[in-house]
């Protein structure tokens, strides 16, 4: 199957990590690395660094193994992989952070065995992903890059934090050379609402250890017939079985292998519509966090309305100079505000789901 990764920065917003949640189960994600993380769950499936910095959060398929902690990074096993998170500070001094860096490089260095996809937010600019300038700390992370032979991730110069008075591209993802054909569609995401100032960040890591993408996709959304083991009658399995033997033509060596393939499942299936009752198909497992409903799911999308209307206004701005600055105003209050309903309507929902939980239970 291929391992499907989500990278965001959530400022320490418990809003923004409610969304984050809602975002990994509509996506099917299964490892999310979270800089700037509101709270680590104590659960098996979240592990956070020593400062709280920096968390991975797994949908438990495949599990995280041989978690490690440190000061600004956070690791684990995940698959054949180790995924490593990052953070580090915009106000720290330069020094600090080559310290953290070189941490960080003999954390990698000493766990060579297997393939490594490290990625967060260093807060660091270069023309090598992108930024129209190099910075000190961009010079630093592309001489540690090199020197434990990672390739960047990052394509493009779209930018991964957006704040009002502008943007940059500060949030990284790199890899062993190993896997990088094993990575695809790397992209920041544009379309989406992530109650942060920091866009997310989208790639897939195909295995050969598990079903495929199409078989995975399909399995999840409950696509294909199934059938009731539990009602598996064994003698009409038997008589169903002796009588395709009869009816069945011997093929010639010349028999086209597709051909076979469709004619042996068709074969199966007939076999088990004999035997068994077919599961009735009751629709896509849920890709939605207990507190989703419908009125949050247009309120998000009036936010990524609303955004849009104030970020194109601003590329436009030069068409309209004599009331640009009211104008550009309005639509950033209005797209403020939008994201306050949102805040407040997903933080009452999550308390209205808990009432009503506490009240069935007890």
């Amino acid at each position: 199957m291929d391992l499907h990764v989500l990278q965001a920065n959530i400022n320490h917003s418990a809003r923004a990590q409610d969304l984050l949640m809602q975002s990994m189960a509509e996506c099917l994600i299964n490892i999310a690395i979270v800089a700037e993380s509101y709270y680590v769950r104590p659960r098996d499936n979240w592990v956070g660094d020593e400062e709280g910095l920096v968390a991975l959060i797994s949908s438990g398929s495949p599990p995280m193994e041989n978690k490690s902690r440190g000061r600004g990074f956070v690791a684990s096993h995940v698959g054949d992989l180790l995924v490593v998170g990052v953070y580090f500070s915009p106000s720290r001094q330069l020094a600090e952070f080559e310290e953290f860096l070189g941490r960080l490089g003999t954390f990698v260095g000493s766990n060579r065995s297997r393939p490594v996809i490290i990625a967060g937010d260093f807060n660091a600019k270069s023309t090598a992903w992108g930024s129209p300038v190099t910075s000190a700390r961009g010079r630093l992370v592309e001489e540690w890059a090199l020197e434990l032979g990672l390739v960047l991730l990052n394509r493009g110069r779209v930018q991964t934090c957006v704040r009002h008075n502008g943007g940059s591209i500060v949030d990284l993802s790199f890899a062993s050379p190993v896997i990088g054909r094993r990575i695809s569609d790397w992209r920041v995401v544009e379309g989406s609402e992530t109650l942060s100032d920091h866009r997310y960040i989208r790639f897939s890591v195909s295995t050969n250890s598990s079903p495929s993408h199409t078989q995975r996709r399909a399995i999840e959304s409950g696509e294909g017939p199934r059938w009731a083991l539990k009602k598996l009658n064994r003698e009409d399995l038997e008589e169903a079985a002796i009588v395709l033997g009869w009816a069945t033509p011997v093929h010639s060596a010349s028999i086209d292998i597709d051909e076979e393939a469709m004619q042996f499942r068709q074969a199966l299936t007939h076999l088990c519509d004999a035997a068994m009752p077919r599961i009735r198909y009751r629709g896509p497992i849920k890709r939605h966090v207990y507190w989703w409903s419908q009125e949050i799911a247009e309120l998000r999308r009036a936010c990524v309305n609303a955004r849009h209307r104030y970020t194109r206004f601003r590329r436009r701005r030069r068409r309209r100079p004599e009331d640009a600055p009211v104008r550009e105003s309005e639509l950033y209050g209005l797209y403020t505000t939008a994201k306050k309903d949102l805040q407040l309507t997903i933080k009452a929902a999550k308390v209205r789901a808990r009432e009503e939980l506490l009240a069935i239970l007890g």
